[in-house]
């Protein structure tokens, strides 16, 4: 019977640190969002997985600060706003984690919701660049198209130099 206990308190730390994981991925999907909208695309490889940050770094600064207005207009403002949501379900995770006894379901359940609010963001984010594009006259339409297509070349320079290096790195080990 003690040889149960402890596989299943040894099963119990695994779970927990799959789900800490899983809550830090989607941390991170809520910060990359955040980030895009507040000071756009980091440098380096993000863009290799999220295929919205080319269309941040077109817009020049004062674009994007005017995007990110109209995004935040667009969110909902019920329940404390996206901030205050997130700060509570974060609230909520600690609660879960620091509990006697961990319930999976109820944490399983909570990520799921984040899941979703973070699609929900992502796609008012995209409603808002679509309607910010569709205002633009068309000149700075072309000039934002130009510095999009310039995002793109530094991307495959940027994809077709990692490759190299992965290729060597390969070569050099065998």
């Amino acid at each position: 019977m003690a040889d149960t206990d402890e596989i299943k308190r040894g099963a119990g730390r695994w779970i927990r640190v799959l789900l800490f994981v899983s809550l830090a991925l989607n941390l991170l999907v809520v910060g990359v969002v955040a980030g895009f909208f507040l000071k756009g695309a980091p440098a380096g490889r993000a863009d290799r997985y999220d295929p919205v940050l080319p269309y941040s770094r077109a817009f020049d600064e004062d674009q994007r600060r005017d995007l990110w207005t109209a995004f935040r207009g667009s969110l909902p403002r019920e329940g404390g706003g996206l901030r205050a949501r997130h700060l509570a379900d974060y609230t909520r995770a600690l609660d879960l984690l620091r509990s006697e006894t961990f319930d999976v379901a109820q944490m399983e359940a909570l990520l799921a919701d984040q899941v979703t609010r973070g699609a929900e963001v992502r796609a008012q984010g995209q409603k808002a660049l679509a309607a910010y594009l569709a205002g633009m006259s068309p000149q700075a339409r072309l000039a934002y198209a130009d510095r999009l297509e310039d995002e793109l070349e530094k991307m495959r320079r940027r994809g077709s130099r990692d490759h190299g290096k992965d290729r060597h790195e390969t070569k050099a080990r065998d």
